[in-house]
This record gives structure tokens, C-alpha cells and sequence, in this order.
């Protein structure tokens, strides 16, 4: 990856972020309340300067946006050493990735200097430049001693519903709930199965996901037909921006009442990212779930409309997962 992206000579760079209502909360994850607050604070790794130097071939800059406030809204810059200068010159150094925060809250992590359009190679530099940058916004956000959080992007969240309501629910165990009013009995199956399977064993990561998932479905098997066929009709319209029967947008009304099923989707979605994350075997849209899963995050909830920017709410109806950092 060093030698590709420093032998890059394209200097077309996203200087912009993507705008994003930040959620910041006091909530401590169950992993971690039993540490006490002496013992999750940390020194900056930008204690003497905004600009530190990883090895001889990269860089990290921490770019402050409301003046000296290091524990305010800034942007972490992954840098090519090649194009250290002189503080005289205008040149500007070449960005290989970013990750954004806002005091505990990470987000928005991505990569600026794509080397080509295969998939393949942009999974492969994404993850190599994101994960260090990761490690080191991850150590400067706790020096305050709260709990690191992540925001992250839910891409193809609709795609992925539609999908699975055109197979009128399979592939999703919560639509699957949702459409037919209970859990099939390959589910109820596969229960008792993993419960004799894993009795007397600590759960492992992904058995909790997926016992997670079967809550999320369970929390929305709705008992009142109207309420279910209300709730179907704007989850399918936020998926796939057709306005419901009788209305003329996909609009407040719609993401109010399809709120509580679009989250368990999206807590469905959120963990089929799988880690390591490779080109064939990643879900895509899902990369920075599995970034911030390799580097210990899970998903504790889902923010509905975390974002309500026009092009996010085509992609994923506006959710985003909270994870914490355990």
C-alpha cells in the first residue's frame, strides 16, 4: 500500500467530509462499566505537536476545526512523508484517509487517494490506511476517560431490504417477522439447536449478534394486523423511496412509523459485517462497521435518522450504528 499510494501522482482529493448530526452519549457499554475512570484515561498521542510521524513513510495530522479545542470537532489525516515541506511552501499535502470526531465520537472513516476502480484493490488500501489512522484517533479521543464511540455508515441498508422483500422476507429474520406476524420454525429450530449446542459456554461474539437479531424481530411481531401492514408499508417505502398508498412523499409520517422495524433492519444488517472484511466475502456498503469491528467496536444501537442528508436517506433510510470500543 506505501508504495502505491506515495508513487501516486493524483492529487484529486475529497476535502470536504460528509456532513453528520453527531449523537454524543453518556451511555458506558456493559464491557466496559466495570473499569473506573482512572483506568480509561490515556495521554494524547498529540501532547507536543498536531502532527506525528508513524513510521518513515506516513504521517498522522490532527486538523482542529473550532480553534484550540483538541476535544472539539476535528479530523485525523492519514499523510505521505513524501510530501513533507517547508512551512513557507503552499503546496498541500496529499490526505490518504481521514476519520472525523467529535469529542469521544469517531465517524466517517474513508479513504481519499483511490489507486484504481477495482473493488478488490480499494477493500484492500481502505483497511491498511484506515486501521492505523483508527488506532491513533481511537488513543486521543479517551484522553478525557470516556468511552471511545463510533458512528457508523450503514450503506446499501435499503438496497438490502428491498432485496429481501422482493423474496418476501428471506434473508432477513426480522422482515421475515415483520411480513408473517412470527418467527418461522427454522429460527425457533435453530434456537433450541445453538441453546443445547452452547449450554455452559460463553457466548461468543457472533452467537450474540444473532441472538441479538432474534430480540430485534421479536420486539416487532405486532399482534394488531393495521399496526403490522402500517408498519410493513413504511418500511418498503423507505427502502425503496416510494411513497406509501395515499401519500405523495416518503416523508416524517412515514419514518415515524416504520422507526422501530427500520432499527431492528438496520441491527440485523449492521451484523453481517464480517471481520476480516475481504472484497469477496465483505457485504458492501459495510466496510466502516467492519473497520471499526477489527479494532474491538461492537454495535450497541442504532441512531434512526442520524443523518438525514437527501443521498443518505436513498442509501440507508437515515440509520447508523453506535458502536462502542471494548
Amino acid at each position: 500500500l506505501a508504495e502505491k499510494l506515495i508513487s501516486s501522482s493524483s492529487k484529486s482529493l475529497l476535502l470536504n467530509t460528509y456532513k453528520r448530526s453527531i449523537h454524543v452519549s453518556n451511555i458506558t457499554h456493559q464491557a466496559a462499566a466495570g473499569k473506573r475512570n482512572k483506568d480509561l484515561f490515556t495521554q494524547s498521542p498529540f501532547k507536543r505537536s498536531d502532527k506525528i510521524n508513524i513510521d518513515d513513510r506516513f504521517a498522522v495530522q490532527r486538523d482542529l476545526r473550532e480553534g484550540d479545542n483538541t476535544y472539539g470537532i476535528r479530523r485525523y489525516l492519514l499523510l505521505s512523508r513524501n510530501d513533507d515541506h517547508d512551512d513557507s511552501s503552499t503546496q498541500k499535502p496529499t490526505i490518504i484517509a481521514s476519520v472525523n470526531a467529535n469529542k469521544n465520537i469517531l465517524f466517517g472513516a474513508q479513504l481519499h487517494a483511490k489507486q484504481s476502480g477495482n473493488h478488490e484493490d480499494y477493500i484492500a488500501d481502505y483497511f491498511a490506511a484506515c486501521e492505523p489512522l483508527l488506532d491513533i484517533a481511537k488513543e486521543d479521543a479517551s484522553i478525557n476517560g470516556q468511552q471511545v464511540q463510533a458512528l457508523a455508515a450503514l450503506n446499501g441498508l435499503c438496497s438490502w431490504v428491498s432485496e429481501c422483500l422482493d423474496r418476501d422476507g428471506e434473508g432477513s429474520e426480522v422482515l421475515t417477522s415483520l411480513l408473517h406476524g412470527e418467527q418461522s420454525n427454522i429460527l425457533l429450530d435453530n434456537d433450541k439447536g445453538e441453546q443445547a449446542e452452547n449450554r455452559g459456554s460463553t457466548p461468543s461474539s457472533n452467537r450474540r449478534a444473532r441472538q441479538n437479531v432474534r430480540r430485534q424481530s421479536a420486539k416487532i411481531i405486532l399482534d394488531n394486523e393495521s399496526d403490522r401492514i402500517l408498519m410493513r408499508d413504511a418500511i418498503r417505502a423507505i427502502a425503496t423511496g416510494i411513497p406509501r398508498p395515499g401519500h405523495s412523499v416518503v416523508g416524517q409520517g412515514t419514518y415515524r412509523d416504520g422507526a422501530e422495524g427500520w432499527k431492528a433492519l438496520a441491527w440485523e444488517y449492521s451484523n453481517l459485517a464480517t471481520v476480516p472484511y475481504t472484497a469477496s466475502n465483505g457485504v458492501k456498503g459495510l466496510e466502516e462497521v467492519s473497520l471499526y469491528k477489527s479494532r474491538d467496536g461492537e454495535v450497541a444501537k442504532i441512531e434512526h435518522l442520524a443523518s438525514v442528508e437527501a443521498e443518505y436517506l436513498k442509501v440507508a433510510g437515515g440509520a447508523m450504528a453506535r458502536m462502542f470500543f471494548v
